[in-house]
This record gives C-alpha cells, sequence and structure tokens, in this order.
C-alpha cells in the first residue's frame, strides 16, 4: 500500500440473524491480504447524505431481499484498509443487528459490484463458524458472536478489530 493515502469509506454491515439463532454471511471472493475468499456479513458504504441506520436498511433490502423489519442497535465498530477495483479505501464500519424470521436471500437487487464479488451466501451456526477452517470477516467472530446471539448487546459498539 506503499505510502498511499487511503479515502475514508463509511460503511454499515448487518448481523443479521434467524429464528434458529444462525448468522446470514456472504462468501466473498477476492485478493485479500491473507485470503482469497472470506464470508462477510451483508452490508456496504453510505451514500452521500445517508446515515448509517439508513444505509443499513437500505443495504439489507439491496442484498437480501428483507425489508419492514426493525433495526437493532450498533454493537461492534471495525475500521480496516483494503484495496477494491484499485483504490485503498480505510472501511469505517458500523455493524447493526437486524432478527428475521424469513431466512430466504434474494439477489435481484444486487448491482454488478455484488454479483462479482460475493459468491455464495449461507447461514451459518455458532459452532459451525467456531469449527471451520473458513476465514471469516471480522476474524473474531467466534468469540464475538455468542452474547448478540443471546441478546445482551454492549452499551457501547465495541470494536472488532481485524
Amino acid at each position: 500500500m506503499s505510502g498511499e493515502t487511503p479515502i475514508p469509506r463509511p460503511a454499515s454491515r448487518l448481523l443479521v440473524i434467524d429464528r434458529r439463532n444462525r448468522l446470514l454471511m456472504f462468501r466473498a471472493q477476492g485478493d485479500f491480504h491473507d485470503a482469497t475468499t472470506l464470508w462477510i456479513t451483508p452490508g456496504g458504504g453510505l451514500k452521500p447524505g445517508e446515515t448509517f441506520e439508513e444505509a443499513a436498511a437500505r443495504e439489507l433490502w439491496e442484498e437480501t431481499g428483507i425489508s419492514g423489519v426493525a433495526l437493532g442497535p450498533c454493537v461492534w465498530v471495525r475500521k480496516h484498509v483494503s484495496r477494491w477495483r484499485e483504490t485503498l479505501y480505510e472501511a469505517r464500519e458500523r455493524f447493526f443487528v437486524v432478527r428475521v424470521d424469513d431466512v430466504s436471500v434474494h439477489r435481484e437487487n444486487w448491482d454488478e459490484g455484488d454479483r462479482e464479488f460475493i459468491t455464495d451466501h449461507r447461514w451459518w451456526a455458532l459452532d459451525e463458524i467456531a469449527a471451520s477452517s473458513e476465514v471469516f470477516v471480522p476474524r473474531a467472530l467466534p468469540s464475538l458472536l455468542p452474547p448478540i446471539l443471546s441478546g445482551k448487546y454492549p452499551e457501547e459498539p465495541i470494536e472488532t478489530g481485524a
């Protein structure tokens, strides 16, 4: 990343949790620091003038087709630097909890970038995440997730690390 100044990119991410306490994750394909495949939560960058909450609701609808559900609290924050299409970004992410009954994911609202970047989706149980050799983002997901799944949200968002 050779002295290049990253462009700030505020983003909203979603911890979409179903009735069975499974977390929705997307498999992202790309050239990452230490992997070519990552499992990430739905979400993306804010549009001009948009709040983190507005972006979370929009991204939920765009990436899953889910709308009309209550957005829960922001429980985590994460800052990281990455490259996307030759541009270096510093993502400043906020993670919001969303509890859903419907477990179907619809792709018709995806843009070209989503279709290029996301290759699959899956509902993951905590024990599956903990036992998997896959790379999850944030990396500490197995230790961060238990209180969220049990409904014990932090008073202030927790920094997740990488």
